[in-house]
């Protein structure tokens, strides 16, 4: 067959498809697209997944951080709603910079698993405030990791009492975070690593942990 008589076929069944598309199921209208323009089909996924992609990386790149909080075994279903909270209590509007809670470390007693992924965001500066159980917290403040919190709560007027120590706080019982089981340890420690990019965020977030 000449490729003129193939042109011909091609031409006849696509007629035939034309007229007959109305009263074609939805099944074999997707078999049809599948059959003759699988390969375009795919090209737009591409495109699509692409433009998605670069929206998101352009969002990340442009988008101002205004405080990045971990909970350690902290309630990962309640930290969007922890971030709304706070923004609220802080007066921070969407067009200013976004508020981001991670609570998805486990607390599993100072094992591999969480100290690894918390040493690395501490290391990407990627934490300003690091609320976490008394054993994870001495565990970096002898390091001399936080900053001295008496002076950062009294630089940024925030009363603090005798909850303070000299590299964080212990919260009192009936705070925010054991109010909504956020935490399921007993002792309840926040403080700000001494890389922290926002302290005095962090200052106002512990604040709003301590009301």
């Amino acid at each position: 067959m000449s490729e003129e008589d193939v042109r011909e076929e091609v031409i006849k069944e696509e007629d035939i498809i034309k007229g007959t598309w109305g009263t074609m199921t939805f099944g074999k209208k997707l078999e049809y697209l599948w059959m003759y323009y699988k390969s375009w089909l795919f090209a737009a996924i591409i495109l699509v997944v692409l433009v998605c992609l670069g929206v998101t990386m352009y969002k990340g790149m442009h988008t101002k951080v205004l405080l990045n909080a971990v909970v350690i075994g902290g309630d990962s279903q309640k930290a969007e709603w922890l971030g709304e909270e706070f923004a609220q209590y802080a007066g921070i509007g969407k067009e200013e910079g976004v508020v981001r809670i991670r609570a998805n470390i486990p607390d599993d007693k100072g094992g591999t698993t969480s100290k690894t992924a918390l040493t690395t965001l501490m290391g990407a500066d990627a934490v300003d405030v690091l609320v976490c159980s008394e054993s994870v917290f001495w565990e970096y403040a002898d390091q001399e990791g936080f900053m001295n919190m008496g002076e950062l709560l009294s630089e940024n007027g925030v009363a603090y009492g005798g909850t303070a120590g000299d590299y964080g706080v212990l919260l009192e019982a009936g705070n925010i975070l054991e109010k909504e089981a956020m935490t399921s340890y007993d002792k309840i420690y926040a403080a700000v690593p001494i890389n922290s990019q926002n302290p005095k965020m962090a200052a106002k977030f512990i604040e709003y942990l301590l009301q």
